[in-house]
């Protein structure tokens, strides 16, 4: 299985790729677009989701709440990482079904620690 990082900055999702790979040996697919990262999920059961807030043609609470409409991404963990700073989003994001929440610049060592907590989860998932 895969992670899905669904940026349309091209510079973060490198980024953040590479801040993953430091986590899993697993293939990391990158969608700017988020109508095709949808079509991805509907497709493809990724391990874990990292997803940005600020996208073209849905937000990344949209997003989120449009997977989460998907039984097969349940229990999968979704992370919204995003520079966005308006106030209640992390709210918003958590109550559409996001696992858990970073900011942009995001810190390297936290991210990879939050990508390994969640990635144990979905091995434990994947499991059971």
């Amino acid at each position: 299985m895969a992670i899905l990082i669904i940026e349309d900055n091209a510079t973060n999702a490198m980024v953040l790729k590479h801040l993953a790979k430091k986590v899993t040996t697993d293939d990391i697919v990158i969608e700017a677009d988020p109508v095709r990262a949808l079509e991805l999920c509907h497709h493809t059961r990724f391990r874990l989701l990292i997803v940005d807030h600020v996208l073209p043609g849905m937000n990344g609470v949209q997003f989120t709440k449009a997977v989460r409409m998907m039984e097969r991404y349940d229990d999968v963990p979704m992370i919204m990482v995003t520079a966005d700073s308006e106030p209640g989003l992390r709210h918003a994001a958590i109550e559409a079904g996001v696992t858990d929440f970073l900011t942009k610049p995001v810190e390297a060592i936290a991210f990879r620690t939050l990508l390994f907590t969640h990635y144990g989860r979905a091995d434990a998932a994947a499991v059971g």
